[in-house]
This record gives structure tokens, sequence and C-alpha cells, in this order.
């Protein structure tokens, strides 16, 4: 497998290749995975029973990945997944993320004949005005690149229709399967809600980046503020270089005292902190099949999203969350107003959430990609 992020470093992106990882090595195959040297991380290690090697990459910041280090990393892995196969003999490749994953793929498809299959998470399909807005000329270099690698997998997996049908634009000969991500079912658990906290603790996860729209989020308070009953706090946990930004809207919105920003933490304590919510927010501006939501449902939290690519498939409007237009700040005001000031509905869609998202277990989305991996090797051979 190739990914130039493995926790500790990156996000969800990250967490797939684990659990797909470790759900494979479960299932009694070897598993190597190639990513990115970061700090002090082993060159070498094995995590629940996946072979990990980091090769340099240039990684400074664990939550952002600058595009040179992409580069280094697309050029370290394919050097190294070249040699590395000498001595493994893989059956088959899984790449997550075309670009900058896909390359060490391609060249083991052409100098061994191996099949590979690519996982398409979000930023890595071209789109139209991206965030950051320099993607839109990084799309136009790149697109030749991302087309050739696509068009040499052997299957090509969105975790989304949304995606699937992004994807379709920018090259519609392509062949796309849809796999959803998914969520350890065993660890995010649903817990009893009150119907009237004396303080309803709203939720949100995500790395600080403008792509997130946590900047939406704090321009809708003022008027949530005003049209509210109940008192309320929003924390968001995460890091990135937006905020000391968003930290100054609060500001000067005069809004800081509803937020806490509580910064990353370790993977395993994400749990207890949807346990203490009452209710899920995310307001991005782009996502694949976003684990930040599966994990929400997954503890019985009713879901407030944007509408993109990935969202639909998990909320139902009105059913187990309800949903607004990315970037529209009086949509997602009026969202959060009417379940701030619910809480039998809130209650309500989070029992919905905890019936929708069961079928998302790991081990059947694990079991999915294996049973594709199967047909794969069957007609290579």
């Amino acid at each position: 497998m190739f990914n130039h992020e493995f926790p500790p470093i990156g996000g969800g992106g990250g967490q797939v290749s684990y659990f797909l990882g470790k759900h494979f090595a479960a299932a009694g195959h070897e598993v190597h995975l190639i990513t990115s040297q970061f700090r002090d991380c082993p060159r070498m290690e094995v995590v629940d029973d996946i072979h990990i090697h980091r090769v340099r990459a240039l990684r400074k910041n664990p939550n952002v990945c600058a595009v040179h280090e992409m580069f280094t990393y697309a050029i370290s892995s394919s050097i190294y997944g070249l040699r590395y196969a000498k001595k493994f003999k893989p059956d088959i490749v899984q790449v997550f993320f075309g670009i900058p994953a896909g390359g060490g793929a391609y060249l083991l498809k052409k100098h061994k004949n191996l099949p590979y299959v690519v996982f398409l998470g979000g930023r890595d399909v071209p789109r139209p005005n991206p965030d950051p807005p320099y993607y839109r000329w990084l799309y136009m270099v790149l697109k030749p690149i991302i087309r050739t690698i696509w068009d040499n997998a052997t299957m090509v997996v969105a975790c989304s229709d949304g995606l699937r049908d992004l994807a379709y634009e920018t090259d519609s000969d392509v062949k796309i399967e849809v796999i959803p991500d998914g969520v350890n079912l065993d660890t995010f658990q649903p817990v009893q809600r009150d119907t009237n906290p004396k303080k309803v603790r709203i939720l949100s996860i995500g790395r600080l980046i403008p792509r997130k729209g946590f900047q939406f989020l704090i321009k809708a308070l003022p008027v949530v503020i005003e049209n509210t009953e109940s008192e309320f706090e929003i924390e968001i946990v995460g890091d990135g270089p937006y905020q000391e930004e968003l930290i100054k809207l609060a500001e000067n919105l005069n809004v800081i005292s509803k937020l806490h920003f509580s910064g990353s933490i370790p993977y395993s304590d994400l749990p207890q902190k949807y346990y203490d919510a009452d209710l899920f927010i995310l307001p991005s501006l782009a996502e694949g099949m976003p684990l930040v939501v599966l994990e929400a449902m997954g503890t019985g939290l009713p879901i407030i999203s944007s509408r993109v690519q990935g969202i639909e498939e998990l909320v139902a409007e009105n059913v187990n969350g309800v949903l607004f237009n990315p970037g529209d700040v009086d949509e997602l005001a009026n969202c959060l107003i009417r379940l701030i000031n619910d809480g039998g509905i809130r209650v309500e869609m989070g029992n919905r959430s905890t019936e929708k998202v069961a079928p998302f277990d790991w081990k059947n989305i694990a079991d999915a990609y294996l049973t594709l991996y199967e047909e794969i090797i069957e007609q290579e051979s």
C-alpha cells in the first residue's frame, strides 16, 4: 500500500489506510505500507500487524502537507517501492490518493505487471473552485498525470457517489467502483443523551484550514446567540495554520466566549469528545467521505453538515440530521438554532444516526476491498 499519510500524521485518509490494513492483516494477509518519514517516527515498524515503511518526504507539519513535500514523497516512495517489491513480491497494490502516491504503483505496473487499485479520497480529484485556490493551476498541470494513473489502474475506488461523479468530470472513461469509508463501531458506541441539558454541547473536528469552513460557523454565531433559548458551547478539535485567523474573527464578532479550541488530541481520546457532545457539525467546503461524521453517528449524535460529496450518503435530511449549502451562513445559523432549541429532535435524530451507520463497520468495508482484490487477482491470473 502507498499513502503519504499514516498516523500520527494526516487526517482521515491516513486513518482509512490504518483500519483497512489492520483488517487485511487480521484476515491473514501480509500488508506493507509505504508512507512519509516524520520527525522521530521509526523508519520501519509493525503497527497492528501492518508493516510500516517510512521514506524521506521533508514533511514538517503533522496536519498539513505542502505540495513540495508531496513531491518528495512521490519520488522516494516510487524508488523504494520498486526496490522493495523485489523482496516482498506483492500480489496487488493499493494506492491511497493517486497524487502523490500513484507513481510507485504505476511503475510497478509497467515494470512488474502488478495490478493496482486507486482510492479517491477528496482533494486528489480535480474540482472547480478548490481550496486553496492555487490548486486550480495545480490541477491543470497534474490532470494528464492523474488520468494516466487512473487509466492504468485495474480499478479506481471512490469513497462516495458524489466523489465518483466528480472524478468522471476529469476522466469519463475510467472504471470507478464506490466503496464507502468506515468506522470502528466497537470504539464509537452510542450513549444516552439528555433532551434538556444545562448547556448544549456542540462538537466539530477537523484541520484548521479554510476548506473545513469553520469561518462560516463563527460568522453564524451572532444570529444563533440571538435566537436560541438554551445555553450552548462549541468545541473545535484540531490544529492548523488558520487558527489565529479564526480566533481573531471570533473576537471581532464578540462570540469567542462560545468557542473552545482544543487543538489536536490523541485519536484514543476522540470517543470521549463525541460522548460529551449533544450535536456534531461539519461546515466543510469539500470532503470525500468524512470519518468524523461516521464516528459521530456511531456515538448517536445528530449531524449538521454542508451538502458536499460523501455527506448525503450519510445524512438524510430531517432524519438523522440537517444540511445546508456550503458557505451559506444564514442556512447554517438556522440549522443550529433549530437543533439547539429542540432537544427532543436532537435525541431522535441521534438514534437514527446509530441505525444508519451500522453497515459502515470497518470489517464490512475491508471485506468489500478484499472481495475486489480477489476478483482482480483471479482475472489477472
